[in-house]
């Protein structure tokens, strides 16, 4: 069975889903994104259980999340490759003081979810030391929502739009700018998105911003790079 992926921007889509703030389901996101029936997924792709529960339950409140959960769900996004020893060991040790006790009960929170997302998406480049600084600037104190410049959720689907802006870029095919250049720029196209901030909250925001988007590009450039040599490999090994 091919895995199947999302892009971040389906994946923040299918979290406000999760979070019970869209009027359509997890498991309409997923089709929608994959072009297919509900009997054709069945068959073609695989969908975590819990997004299938969730859909039986028709109701709409937030899910909360286990740690295999928030597993299944990140490594149905594009470019996310996550373990649950990871998890454990980040949500335990790494980023213990960050992440904070599970909000739901036994079960995480889709923000506390989304956070998780986020240091991955940080770690293609950056060591915890680094991270933690960077997620503080954000999110102030992590265990407290109500102290965020900006939620993880909203703060996921800006660099989302952020990303899919830059792929777009005629001259990022063509590499005519600097990728410095091209993320700020297309990063500053996010001030009416965040029109509530303050000027000094934007700035912070607009950077946190760009430093994310680079390091999800720098993942993409490492994956291929490991692609193209896992090919070469293969084609002469009998040689």
């Amino acid at each position: 069975m091919e895995p199947f992926k999302l892009t971040r921007l389906e994946m923040a889509k299918l979290m406000y889903s999760l979070k019970g703030q869209l009027d359509i389901s997890p498991l309409a996101i997923v089709l929608k994104s994959a072009d297919m029936t509900v009997d054709e997924a069945e068959r073609h792709i695989k969908i975590p259980e819990f997004i299938v529960r969730y859909e039986r339950k028709k109701q709409k409140t937030e899910h909360g999340l286990s740690t295999n959960e928030i597993v299944e769900l990140g490594n149905l996004c594009e470019l996310t490759s996550l373990k649950s020893t990871a998890i454990q060991n980040w949500i335990k040790r790494d980023i213990k003081d960050l992440m904070g006790h599970p909000e739901l009960g036994k079960k995480y929170s889709i923000d506390q979810a989304v956070i998780l997302l986020i240091v991955r998406d940080l770690k293609s480049v950056y060591d915890f030391e680094t991270i933690r600084p960077i997620l503080k600037m954000i999110f102030n104190t992590i265990t407290d929502r109500s102290d965020d410049i900006v939620s993880p959720l909203r703060f996921y689907e800006g660099y989302a739009r952020v990303l899919d802006l830059v792929h777009q870029r005629d001259d990022f095919v063509r590499k005519e700018a600097t990728m410095e250049t091209i993320v700020y720029e297309e990063t500053d196209r996010m001030r009416d998105y965040y029109k509530e901030l303050a000027e000094p909250e934007w700035k912070k925001t607009r950077d946190i911003t760009a430093v994310t988007v680079l390091s999800v590009i720098a993942s993409h450039i490492q994956a291929t790079a490991q692609a193209v040599i896992d090919d070469v490999f293969a084609k002469h090994a009998a040689t």
